[in-house]
């Protein structure tokens, strides 16, 4: 009887450990770098005030009007600790914007010659964590990532950068045994206060979803 015992539970042993051997993984353990592309902006339009608000005074120092939006692209590294967390560094380049002045109230028109507008140029450097659940049977994981970035603009007024908070969410898909598809949602705190000029130190908040495409070494 007590031998009897023993082979079944030696058979339910190997059993278990066959089925976990077939089980696929999405486990790589290792590094991964790649490229991602999609659509983002900036968010110079909050700068604008509504039609019911414009008046004199407003358009002595707050844009016009504001043109933005368009291809992200960029860069990226990681690294999986586990099936479930990563962590990972990212390197993105938003579209560039158009901030345009009342050509005759503004203090921006009168400060610089009659120009009535200029070209801000914004790119963010982060590194965040990732968090990932795997979806039952099958190789998705879902993923939130948080973290700090810093956030670059440059233009003829200002060029300085800000360090704040990144979110992330998020899918991923192994496509094989090197290459991992990901589509993804970004978005980055900037900074604005309220002052007489708040385009000279404004720091634009940031948003974008992308697709991205990894390299497991």
């Amino acid at each position: 009887m007590q031998l009897t015992k023993s082979y079944l539970m030696l058979l339910c042993f190997s059993t278990s450990l066959s089925c976990h051997a077939g089980v696929p993984t999405t486990f790589y353990k290792n590094m991964y770098v790649g490229a991602l592309a999609g659509y983002g902006s900036t968010t110079w339009q909050g700068l604008v005030p509504s039609s019911g608000n414009q008046n004199l005074a407003l358009s002595m120092s707050t844009p016009l009007q504001v043109s933005e939006g368009g291809a992200v692209w960029g860069f990226l590294a990681g690294y999986e600790i586990s099936q479930y967390f990563a962590l990972e560094a990212n390197y993105t380049k938003y579209p560039d914007a158009r901030v345009a002045f009342d050509p005759v109230t503004s203090l921006f028109s009168f400060d610089h010659a009659g120009q009535t507008e200029f070209i801000t140029n914004t790119e963010m450097y982060s590194l965040m964590g990732k968090v990932m659940l795997v979806v039952p049977d099958t190789k998705v994981r879902v993923f939130s990532s948080a973290g700090v970035a810093t956030v670059h603009r440059e233009d003829m007024i200002v060029n300085d950068s800000l360090v704040s908070p990144t979110f992330g969410v998020g899918v991923n898909y192994p496509i094989n045994e090197h290459f991992m598809a990901e589509l993804a949602g970004t978005y980055t705190t900037g900074f604005g206060e309220s002052q007489l000029n708040p385009a000279d130190s404004y720091i634009p908040f940031l948003y974008s979803v992308s697709f991205r495409l990894a390299y497991h070494f």
